[in-house]
């Protein structure tokens, strides 16, 4: 999932760039082109910031962590009981 986000990263950064370049080389600017780039540059950096959760504090990453941890814990534990029932 991170690498999906990265990704994501990189295509907005290339978008930005192209809106940049176009916004300062081009004369003169077309309105609809430098808004379609920068509306392709906000459709790939909202769902890159929001995979990435870069406002998250490092607690509630603990905590998540934790619970995802114990859940998984919990299921292998249950795995191991119904193997050893079915075993028996």
């Amino acid at each position: 999932m991170r690498s999906f986000s990265l990704l994501f990263v990189v295509i907005a950064v290339v978008v930005l760039v192209q809106f940049l370049a176009y916004v300062v080389l081009a004369r003169p600017i077309d309105p609809t082109i430098a808004g379609v780039l920068f509306v392709s540059f906000l459709a790939c950096a909202v769902p890159a910031l929001y995979l990435l959760r870069p406002f998250e504090n490092r607690e509630e990453l603990q905590r998540r962590r934790d619970r995802f941890r114990k859940r998984r814990e919990a299921e292998k534990t249950s795995d191991r009981d119904n193997n050893d029932r079915d075993g028996a």
